[in-house]
């Protein structure tokens, strides 16, 4: 049968870690961050106005694209790199609330830059930002430089795990609450949350496309890293997580997949497929009449691990 889109997140695959906890770590959710986290969500550290680390976690998001103009890149001599861009607005960009009313990139993100002239291309760390710059290590500059073309400048951010529930207690219930979603309110204090961190975690989602129509995601790209998203290129409604249920919608877009045509890009993401789900080699998968199953069709289920997140990740955030 064909496959329909209804996902749920990056739900712990069996086989990887062991019940109940799944190898699961307790972080914080500052009861000022009114973005909601939904259980199965891909979740980052937290950030504020310079992009330096709060300890807090909070759902992670997409890369974000900074426009640069031809000559908003200069190095120094000293191996660093600032890159000047256009102002985000959090509330367009789908940032977090817990950033502030304009977007800077985490410290210890990567930045990757394509399609510059006199600057180098490539993966650099991030070092320093404001809502404005960023500043990324560069070891290749030996002379102050600058750009003389626009350049293609996106940020990846790695995840630091999958959010699996929390605990809270509600100032409405008069209560300990435990959830397996944060609402975005409800508490005067942090929020105990856990999360799925262990390297070597197993998750089975729903694959779809942010850009275009949705083809099945094949044998032929499991061992490639792949991104994610909420709203697929269809744009019927969809809902960045379910209140109802509590459950993410976030699903593994395929579009994230042409990124290998950027050098470095494809390294970044945050997310690598290992295997399609419930396929068996050269036989029929007996829950191919199961939605999602159906690995000839858009809207498959695949199995990822962790490429580009914070227990693999040698910068800190």
């Amino acid at each position: 049968m064909a496959n329909t889109f209804a996902p749920n997140g990056f739900a712990q695959y069996r086989g990887a870690g062991s019940a109940p906890t799944y190898e699961q770590t307790m972080a914080a959710i500052a009861s000022g961050n009114t973005t909601p986290i939904f259980l199965n969500d891909p979740v980052m550290q937290a950030y504020n106005a310079t992009g330096v680390g709060t300890g807090y976690i909070a759902q992670a998001t997409g890369p974000v694209t900074l426009t640069v103009s031809a000559t908003g890149i200069a190095t120094v001599a000293t191996g660093a790199m600032t890159i000047t861009y256009t102002a985000i607005s959090s509330s367009t960009a789908n940032i977090p609330t817990f950033a502030s009313t304009n977007y800077a990139p985490p410290v210890g993100g990567v930045v990757v830059v394509s399609n510059a002239t006199g600057v180098p291309n490539g993966v650099f760390t991030i070092i320093s930002s404001t809502s404005t710059t960023v500043v990324v290590q560069s070891t290749g500059v030996a002379a102050a430089t600058s750009a003389t073309s626009t350049p293609v400048v996106t940020v990846y951010v790695p995840v630091a795990g999958v959010f699996a529930g929390c605990k809270y207690l509600s100032t409405s219930q008069k209560r300990t609450v435990w959830s397996n979603y944060w609402p975005g309110s409800d508490t005067s204090n942090d929020v105990e949350a856990y999360v799925i961190t262990d390297p070597n975690a197993r998750f089975i989602v729903q694959t779809a496309n942010s850009n275009t129509t949705a083809t099945a995601v094949g044998q032929a790209q499991v061992g490639e890293n792949i991104g994610f998203n909420w709203q697929d290129s269809t744009a019927t409604g969809e809902t960045n997580g379910n209140t109802a249920n509590g459950l993410s919608t976030m699903f593994a877009d395929q579009y994230t997949l042409s990124s290998a045509g950027v050098t470095g890009a494809n390294a970044a993401l945050p997310f690598r497929i290992v295997a399609l789900a419930n396929y068996l080699p050269g036989q029929a998968n007996p829950l191919s009449g199961v939605n999602g199953n159906d690995a000839t069709s858009g809207y498959n289920d695949i199995i990822v691990a962790f490429n580009n997140a914070m227990p693999r990740n040698f910068a800190g955030m």
